[in-house]
């Protein structure tokens, strides 16, 4: 047979016979799929083609109506051959991917470029899915004219699916790295400051007349404290991200006075690594619609990072000003500086430039992770850049201008409380004040009951919300200071049944709750329950005192002058 064509010599039966599913059919296949374009089909390879079980081999009409079934299509496909020649080809395929044309799109792109290749997944005749690679190639006549289309199914499944445990492993092992890498970092950075709470702790029991000693003791027993508070709000401040219960409370608020206040809080830290904070922009009101606690965060997380990683010496410029239609936040340092390879995920959470024991600086990595996720919520951005190691870094927070509502120029600051009589201390006279503190931790009842006293309030404790009942009948409490988290009957059912008698029983007593349980969630709980203020330990004194003071200003207690 000529017809101006060079047709293909039929294979012998010893070729047949060594024909498998192996490398040498895929050439075979390819081989077949360039001359079927020509349109030579030689009976022997129709032979083989109707064969081949481990290939779905069919031919398509040119409207892509099955015409031709080979016994691995029958397999692959689930189809007998009376059951699919003459139906369209697009029952092969998802009902979602026929909606978007592919079928269409392949068969126009064949016929136009003479061969189409895909993977994806198609459909079998039980309705189940297996991931193909397709190969469809225009079948023409003499005289160019289509005549139909040749397909080539591949099932790949298993291999998509050995791909794909392969990559879940390493996901798998990379997480459980990650894992172990934090739980070190945790540990580690637990460890540190509870080694010198216990350590100056012992030394007290031994130089507790040693004024000087008791000064430092106290001193380093406060600040390492601080910072165990601070790893604790860090995870549980990320634990609400991760859940989506992250909430911001915004109201109008002097951003310039909480940059303000986060530099206070700061320079300490600075002063001793000997690094100077110069700041501008801050000496006049800024008003900014957002949550207080929030930016305070954000500003304090921005200063503290650029101190940690600053050299002896060095210095951070901190810098609040309106730049086109955004509030900006500049925190510079001409520190240690950032890898260019790190940059982009300086704002990823547990990322760290060093690891291990020979890791300069601490942290657990979760403060600038934080930052970002706060500034996102207040509709902003943050970005940082560094020209590498050594060059320092420079770290921007931006807020929409659509959140910034006109200062008026020249308003006065507030003023610091007359000297001698600070806010702090305003706040802890609290003599003749009767408190009741319900705490099932012996512990923490002498707590309070020693910082009460030293406050001049007179102070009754309960270990159990039965026994809070009783001292509302024989105490008469001014405030009630209760713990959430006790046995049989918690602070909330406590303040539901307080809440549940009569003015003059005790109903109206105002009451804060002090507690460990610190999410968003616990703080509406408890205010759900009857409590006015919900307090997260370990407390400031400060913070609690003046809690104390408010309340009873507004329940009106009466108390010696102040």
């Amino acid at each position: 047979m000529n017809n101006g064509r060079e047709d293909l010599a039929d294979p012998s039966r010893a070729d047949l016979e060594k024909a498998s599913p192996s490398g040498d059919l895929e050439d075979r296949i390819h081989s077949l799929d360039a001359e079927v374009g020509r349109g030579v089909i030689p009976t022997t390879f129709r032979v083989l083609i109707e064969a081949i079980k481990d290939y779905a081999i069919f031919m398509l009409d040119p409207r892509g109506y099955v015409a031709t079934w080979n016994q691995g299509a029958a397999r692959i496909k689930g189809y007998a051959s009376y059951e699919i020649i003459g139906r369209h080809f697009s029952r092969f395929y998802p009902p979602e991917i026929v909606a978007q044309g592919v079928c269409d799109m392949e068969l126009e792109v064949a016929a136009r470029d003479g061969r189409f290749e895909d993977e994806g997944w198609r459909l079998r005749k039980d309705g189940s899915r297996f991931w193909a690679n397709v190969i469809i190639t225009a079948l023409r006549d003499d005289e160019g004219t289509l005549v139909g289309f040749a397909k080539v199914t591949r099932d790949l499944t298993e291999r998509r699916k050995a791909e794909h445990d392969r990559v879940e492993l390493a996901r798998m092992q990379e997480a459980s790295r990650l894992k172990d890498q934090f739980l070190a970092t945790i540990s580690h950075e637990i460890r540190t400051p509870l080694n010198a709470i216990f350590g100056w702790a012992s030394l007290l029991k031994t130089s507790a007349d040693d004024v000087a000693t008791v000064e430092k003791a106290a001193e380093t027993i406060v600040r390492n404290a601080e910072a165990q508070i601070t790893i604790v709000d860090d995870m549980l401040d990320m634990s609400r991200i991760v859940t989506g219960k992250l909430r911001i409370e915004v109201a109008q608020v002097d951003f310039a006075q909480i940059v303000a206040d986060a530099l206070e809080v700061v320079r300490p830290a600075a002063d001793a690594r000997e690094v100077g904070l110069h700041a501008e922009g801050i000496e006049r009101p800024f008003v900014l619609v957002g949550d207080a606690v929030r930016l305070q965060q954000i500003a304090w997380n921005l200063m503290s990072n650029a101190v940690k990683f600053s050299s002896r010496g060095g210095s951070v410029h901190v810098r609040l000003s309106q730049e086109n239609s955004n509030a900006e936040l500049r925190v510079q340092d001409d520190g240690r500086g950032i890898a260019r390879d790190f940059l982009p995920y300086v704002f990823e959470p547990f990322h760290q430039a060093e690891h291990g024991p020979a890791r300069r600086v601490g942290g657990i990595g979760l403060g600038l992770a934080i930052v970002k996720h706060i500034v996102e919520l207040h509709g902003g951005s943050v970005s940082a850049t560094s020209e590498g190691p050594g060059q320092g870094a420079t770290f921007t927070a931006t807020f929409p201008i659509r959140a910034v509502v006109p200062a008026q120029i020249g308003a006065p600051r507030a003023q610091p409380a007359a000297p001698g009589v600070s806010r702090s201390e305003a706040a802890s006279r609290l003599e003749g004040v009767r408190v009741l503190a319900v705490d099932d931790d012996p512990d923490a009842r002498e707590i309070l009951q020693a910082l009460f006293r030293a406050r001049g309030a007179v102070i009754r404790l309960a270990a159990s919300a039965a026994e809070a009942r009783e001292a509302l009948s024989s105490f008469h409490p001014d405030i009630i200071v209760s713990d959430i988290g006790m046995p049989g009957e918690d602070g909330y059912q406590l303040m539901q049944s307080v809440r549940a008698l009569p003015k003059e029983q005790g109903g109206s007593l105002p009451a804060i709750a002090l507690t460990a349980y610190a999410y968003q969630e616990d703080r509406r709980r408890a205010l759900a329950a009857g409590f006015n203020y919900h307090l997260a330990k370990p407390v400031n004194h400060e913070d609690l005192l003046r809690a104390v003071d408010n309340l009873i200003k507004v329940a009106g207690v009466r108390r010696p002058s102040l």
